[in-house]
């Protein structure tokens, strides 16, 4: 499709307006130093919205051969009986695309963060088919998949729920077709997509790296990175799956920026307190959210997927959001992406304590067993821990 398709965004002025935070935050916030930090991070990890001339930067494409390459592997899979979850570069065999998968791997925890893969259409396969292949090349960027709710759901489906009577800003961001701000998903470590179909209008995947995002903050006003690496940032969480936080957004761990974040659990929901004894964030706070969100968006990149994509992401250190989209009623293929959270246990990142509880939680054996839901249930209500979550 080449750089037509990324629309990366112009050169912007970097107009802070209001959201301008001096360097006059209160002293009282010196749990973490942040004295030491580097000034400025390099690597394949900076990236903004000029870096990428064309997706060939970071999408593989498929040719024919490995298509049918997919298709083999998924007939020799099927033949096995193996559970879908039991899906290895050994029981999906790639013998062509592996390495290149490989690769892709090492590029996403090493290299820019993100890749993506295309030439699939899910509308040659079955429901149950489109995810053992999601599944199976999965395997080769992260063999370990985690839950993502308190029930246990392993694969979340994504799509505006069109029958709920719940109106589009009491839903989760996952069931509603607005926009999203910048964050990330809770505390995976891969966040991987495959696309199923596409809006009529918007919906696109917006990504920035967050290597970019600390070094724009450090030029701007390094007090602001002091505040966002402070152990004060309350995470409000509902049900059994998270219990309540308070802890940094942004840590600097083996050389590696992580940022770690979303904004309902800190801002919280309209009409809905807050868990007893949990603060509501301080102005200063709330202000530099605005801040990074602002960064975010002046160096994003502008993903627009075909039906079949698949797209990883390293949850530690790209922020992504999307679009507002629209579909008509008469749509009979409206938006729908298929979710999992992936780890790969030989390159993950060393995580700092406050984040590593809850990536075992998703990633360990616990009380909340496994649930793959291969086929999507319309959902009509939603539950208020599935509104603090991604």
């Amino acid at each position: 499709m080449g750089a037509e398709t990324i629309l990366l965004q112009s050169q912007q002025q970097h107009t802070w307006g209001p959201l301008v935070l001096k360097s006059t935050y209160a002293s009282h916030h010196d749990s973490t130093d942040t004295s030491e930090w580097p000034a400025r991070v390099e690597g394949e990890l900076v990236w903004d919205s000029n870096t990428f001339k064309s997706e060939d930067y970071f999408m593989i494409t498929l040719n024919d051969d490995e298509v049918l390459e997919v298709k083999a592997a998924l007939h020799h899979f099927n033949d096995t009986g193996l559970y879908g979850s039991e899906a290895t570069p050994d029981t999906f065999p790639l013998p062509t695309l592996g390495p290149k998968l490989e690769t892709a791997a090492r590029d996403l925890h090493n290299g820019r963060g993100f890749v993506g893969v295309r030439g699939l259409k899910p509308s040659e396969f079955t429901p149950e088919d489109n995810v053992l292949i999601f599944l199976g090349i999965s395997s080769y960027i992260g063999g370990r998949q985690g839950r993502q709710d308190e029930q246990g759901n392993m694969l979340m489906h994504l799509r505006n729920a069109k029958n709920s009577r719940t109106p589009q800003l009491e839903r989760p961001t996952r069931y509603s077709n607005r926009a999203s701000t910048f964050h990330t998903d809770t505390f995976c470590d891969i966040l991987a997509l495959q696309t199923r179909n596409n809006a009529q209008i918007g919906g696109a995947n917006l990504l920035a790296s967050s290597w970019t995002v600390y070094n724009k903050l450090m030029e701007k006003d390094p007090a602001i990175v002091n505040l966002l690496a402070q152990p004060n940032w309350s995470f409000d969480s509902r049900g059994s799956f998270f219990p309540c936080s308070t802890r940094p957004l942004l840590f600097f761990q083996d050389g590696h920026v992580i940022i770690n974040f979303s904004r309902e659990p800190l801002l919280g929901l309209n009409g809905v307190p807050r868990a007893s004894g949990l603060p509501s964030l301080t102005q200063e706070q709330k202000e530099a959210l605005d801040v990074v969100e602002q960064i975010a968006k002046e160096n994003q990149i502008i993903l627009h997927a075909e039906p079949g994509d698949l797209l990883f992401i390293n949850n530690h250190a790209v922020l992504h959001s999307r679009e507002a989209f629209s579909d008509s009623a008469e749509n009979p293929n409206p938006r729908y992406l298929v979710r999992m959270w992936l780890k790969n246990e030989e390159m993950a990142w060393k995580l700092p304590q406050s984040l590593q509880h809850g990536n075992s939680r998703i990633y360990e054996d616990n009380e909340l067993g496994e649930r793959w839901n291969i086929m999507d249930v319309p959902r009509v209500d939603f539950k208020l821990s599935e509104r603090m979550t991604s």
